[in-house]
């Protein structure tokens, strides 16, 4: 997957203006065949804006060491710029969708906490964000098991029928992990059942955003972003950010696009203007 900042070896493909090279022909076709392999590799879903369940996952052991600053000077700790986006995030959806539902669960020093069941409500979701506190990370891994069971305990996926796939779900499920631990290697239970189980569901979607240190060689941030990478079952949206307020601004912003809508990552174009 591609990764907007410092940790990612390939890049999203440059625009004609960009390289100074125009296209050939034939390089166009090729991509664009690359496009319809990987469309016709996705499962046979409708590109409908259903409601979306959201899952927050949160974690509250960032590394306060690097600060992050806004063009006017002020500064943010890492726990208060990710709750700084959330709010966008989440004034966003709602406007694109009232019926957008979050529910929040947070990633404790070694150990997942379910803090906030579905609700569209937004002073709801807000109020229990705000009063989040930063926790020490004494750990040297953190193990997702504890996630993967409180998803199967608190989350309903719909159930995806071959033959009716041309129904709309009643909603897709999406968890957004928010990792902000730049020493902390996340443990991945790819063996897990349930794990295993969400992996195959088309209306289940986990995306990343990791926020780590800035010099990455002091700390395990490629590690921590390979790992990671076990939670993409093809269809995540992953990026990487280091203390970038302008670039987490934008990560949170791509993450606005609906699961079933959206192209896969490795297609995604965000310049403007046309081709010539």
């Amino acid at each position: 997957m591609e990764s907007p900042d410092i940790l990612s070896c390939n890049s999203l493909p440059a625009s004609d203006s960009d390289s100074g090279n125009p296209k050939k022909p034939s390089e166009d076709i090729k991509v664009l065949q690359e496009h319809v392999i990987a469309s016709f590799q996705k499962p046979n879903i409708p590109n409908v804006n259903v409601p979306e369940r959201i899952i927050l996952c949160l974690d509250i052991c960032c590394e306060d060491n690097s600060l992050f600053r806004l063009g006017d000077g002020t500064t943010f700790t890492p726990i208060n710029m990710i709750k700084r986006v959330l709010d966008f995030f989440l004034h966003s959806k709602h406007a694109i969708n009232k019926r957008t539902e979050f529910a929040l669960l947070i990633m404790k020093d070694n150990e997942a906490c379910w803090l906030q069941n579905f609700t569209n409500n937004l002073k709801d979701i807000i109020n229990v964000i705000d009063y989040i506190q930063r926790e020490d990370c004494t750990s040297d891994n953190f193990d997702f098991t504890s996630i993967f069971q409180i998803l199967k305990q608190n989350v309903d996926i719909p159930e995806y029928k071959q033959g009716e796939c041309i129904m709309p779900p009643p909603y897709v499920v999406r968890t957004i992990v928010l990792y902000g631990r730049s020493n902390c290697i996340p443990l991945i239970p790819l063996e897990d059942p349930y794990f295993m189980f969400l992996k195959k569901q088309p209306y289940f979607y986990i995306d990343i955003l990791l926020a780590h240190e800035d010099d990455c060689a002091l700390y395990k941030c490629e590690e921590i972003y390979d790992a990671l990478q076990d939670l993409d079952n093809g269809y995540s949206y992953v990026y990487e950010v280091s203390r970038n307020a302008t670039k987490i601004h934008d990560c949170i912003a791509k993450l606005l696009a609906h699961p079933l809508q959206r192209p896969l990552q490795k297609n995604t174009d965000y310049t403007f203007g046309t081709r010539s």
